[in-house]
């Protein structure tokens, strides 16, 4: 039971250190350009029998400011959502609704997949990564 417990821990470190290493891969000065705002964007994960999808919702995101990092077990999404050129300092608001700021988002997947068939597309504020299943990695396992 001790090795089970041992051998997790060692798997959450190796997660923890490949994150910190993207994270240090793609550092960028965003949050000195954006005030301290920051938002989630909303992500949809599903299959099909030989496809991995990711779907993210980032209207207004230039892809100039979107950065992606991709592995074959993990992808991390991370850029700046900036306000419209109208909203100058000095203006007064009524309603500010619309979230603008820094985003980075670690979406681990749930299998592995092939990292030289990713097809990437950003079109009408969605942020489309289509992967092909690693059936190679994928195993059956049997319940004794």
């Amino acid at each position: 039971m001790n090795e089970n417990r041992e051998s997790f821990k060692n798997i959450i470190k190796f997660f923890d250190d490949v994150a910190s290493i993207v994270d240090d891969l793609f550092e960028t000065d965003y949050e000195s350009q954006i005030a301290t705002s920051y938002f989630d964007p909303p992500t949809d994960l599903f299959e099909t029998d030989t496809r991995l999808f990711m779907i993210v919702e980032i209207p207004g995101v230039n892809k100039d400011d979107l950065h992606i990092a991709i592995g074959p077990t993990m992808v991390l999404i991370q850029g700046v959502k900036r306000p419209h050129d109208q909203m100058r300092q000095g203006a007064s608001f009524y309603k500010l609704e619309i979230s603008y700021g820094v985003f980075r988002k670690r979406i681990y997947l749930p299998l592995r997949v092939k990292l030289n068939t990713v097809q990437v597309s950003l079109h009408n504020g969605l942020l489309t990564v289509e992967f092909t299943k690693d059936k190679k990695a994928m195993r059956l396992i049997e319940i004794a």
